[in-house]
């Protein structure tokens, strides 16, 4: 069974001149070495070495971005967890570094991003990077560990799912995770499969730090939710529940306004979603809502591939998914709209890019509902209006 070992990642960015570093790992003998400690990796001249921070047992609401990179028979593991805001702040970083990862001889090679300093590898590591603010600094790791095979369903359950505890999260199926908004992949250009995460949880504060969030004991498992969105609680509270007769028709987001179709009922917040709506004919339901991710991490040929997935369909190549997929203007910019016609499953869906945020359109449920839905979908993506 291939080793499970946990990694703080983050790196991301490009700089005008950069420094491409080729990192070395030790090849520990089992997952003990993570404790009691392994040979250290080559130290960089001028290259600080790690300081250790205390944390206290207070938690925190947090965030986790977390990657799986197979090379060259290893697994590497990409980390970087904290409070939620902070992490948050990185994410574009942090996608972008995916994104522009290149496999030489085994190892990935990357670009140490702007703003962010390296220290010397040390143990299990090959790499640590401080960023973010001075009195309360972020770390990452990079980790390389033997494996059979990084990419396999088995591999990626059990270390997301170790991740899930690690945040205070109940574990989940293959086929949940890989359905949730949370789950991302893609492939570089040497087809090397790359995986990452974006789980919301709970935390250790850093020893010092008061947080009105925090409490003594970890709370319900259960996610946080992305800086700036309301608390779950807070929603919980303030809205009654829903009569499907009856639409509030909340009309627009700090981000934007748009107009809402006429019988779809206000649902729940779940994690990364700004909000959602219900829409139930007759007993067979959908769900609509819109979600956001950084930009470099909302191409259309993996969500989309991500989305069919979802339905009980087969990914595509990228030449079979430009038959699919149908160019629209949303508000000025060029996005584009994608129907998934599944047996027990369909998705409609539209992705565009502002600034430096993807925004998702997406509603998914029964067949009929979703194909009786389209127009209406269609109406809501043209009414909406970015604002500037």
């Amino acid at each position: 069974m291939a080793a499970v070992v946990s990694a703080l990642f983050c790196v991301g960015g490009c700089t005008e001149d950069p420094q491409i570093t080729r990192r070395l790992v030790p090849k520990p003998s089992d997952l003990s070495a993570e404790t009691h400690g392994t040979p250290a990796v080559e130290e960089r001249p001028g290259v600080a070495a790690r300081p250790q921070r205390p944390v206290s047992t207070e938690k925190i609401d947090g965030r986790m971005l977390a990657a799986v990179v197979p090379a060259g028979g290893q697994g590497w593991f990409f980390k970087i967890s904290g409070a939620a805001e902070a992490v948050a702040a990185e994410e574009e970083k942090f996608a972008t570094l995916l994104k522009t990862l290149r496999i030489e001889d085994g190892r990935p090679v990357w670009t140490t991003p702007v703003g962010w300093t390296e220290t010397a590898g040390s143990g299990m590591r090959a790499a640590t990077f401080t960023m973010g603010a001075d009195d309360a600094p972020l770390e990452c790791s990079v980790i390389a560990l033997p494996a059979e095979d990084a990419s396999s369903d088995d591999y990626l359950h059990s270390n997301i799912n170790r991740w899930r505890g690690q945040l205070g999260l109940e574990p989940q199926t293959v086929a949940a995770l890989k359905e949730s908004d949370e789950f991302h992949q893609f492939e570089l250009a040497d087809k090397t499969t790359i995986t990452w995460v974006n789980l919301a949880g709970q935390v250790a504060a850093p020893v010092g730090t008061a947080s009105p969030t925090a409490s003594a004991a970890p709370s319900a498992p259960g996610p946080s939710l992305p800086p700036g969105h309301p608390p779950v609680g807070a929603v919980a509270e303030s809205r009654p529940e829903p009569d499907k007769g009856k639409s509030e028709a909340q009309a627009s987001l700090s981000e934007m306004s748009f107009a809402v179709p006429e019988g779809w009922v206000p649902g729940p917040l779940r994690p990364f979603r700004k909000i959602s709506w219900n829409i139930d004919h007759e007993g067979k339901t959908a769900e609509f809502y819109i979600s956001s991710l950084a930009a470099a991490g909302s191409e259309v040929g993996p969500n989309v591939n991500r989305w069919r997935t979802q339905a009980g369909l087969k990914a595509l190549s990228e030449k079979e998914l430009a038959d699919e997929v149908e160019d629209i203007s949303i508000d000025g910019e060029a996005g584009q709209f994608v129907r998934i016609s599944g047996e027990k499953q369909s998705i409609i869906g539209a992705i565009v890019v502002k600034g430096d945020t993807g925004w998702f359109f997406k509603l998914v449920g029964d067949p009929a509902v979703v194909s009786d839905e389209k127009d209406n979908v269609k109406a809501f993506i043209k009414s909406v209006r970015f604002f500037r």
